[in-house]
């Protein structure tokens, strides 16, 4: 089971790729929490055309919210305020149901790691992309190019995207 925060997938959905994100996590649903579904509808009533894009997935049903519990709340109040929302939820949601979230921020993953959450972030994702075959390294190249181009998003290193991995010798 696999929670997506809401930056992951507005980065894809800005570039038009968000099958890319089933395809990678080799899955025909993708989940969210609450409050990640009102911060996309927040872009919806702003206009935003890649948030339009993402409640269609939801209306679809190829989105699905899950809504929280009174133990996710309880491990919610063990989290710094410094988190977002919907991060916290869907931290929240993925520890109790052993999940994975999706997140390109490293705090979150910070919090994720020492709260035994498992957490996956933009540079391992798009590294799928190209170790599954389901494009080919100058693809995800291109890839790399409309995330920096049309999210403004600047990557401090593609190494972990592109370099082999070290053997152990």
């Amino acid at each position: 089971m696999v929670f997506i925060d809401t930056d992951v997938l507005s980065i894809f959905s800005k570039i038009q790729r968000l099958p890319l994100l089933f395809a990678v996590f080799d899955q025909e649903v993708l989940n969210i929490s609450d409050a990640v579904e009102n911060e996309i509808k927040v872009g919806v009533s702003k206009g935003f055309p890649f948030a339009n894009a993402i409640m269609e997935l939801h209306t679809q049903g190829r989105l699905q919210t899950y809504h929280l519990l009174a133990v996710d709340e309880k491990f919610m109040g063990s989290l710094p305020d410094t988190l977002g929302m919907g991060e916290r939820e869907s931290m929240a949601i993925c520890k109790r149901l052993t999940a994975l979230l999706a997140s390109n921020e490293r705090r979150v993953r910070h919090h994720c790691q020492t709260n035994g959450i498992h957490c996956t972030n933009l540079a391992e994702i798009l590294r799928s992309l190209w170790e599954l075959n389901i494009l080919p390294v100058p693809d995800v190249r291109r890839v790399v190019a409309e995330i920096e181009t049309k999210d403004s998003l600047k990557f401090r290193s593609i190494s972990a995207i592109f370099d082999e991995p070290k053997q152990n010798i």
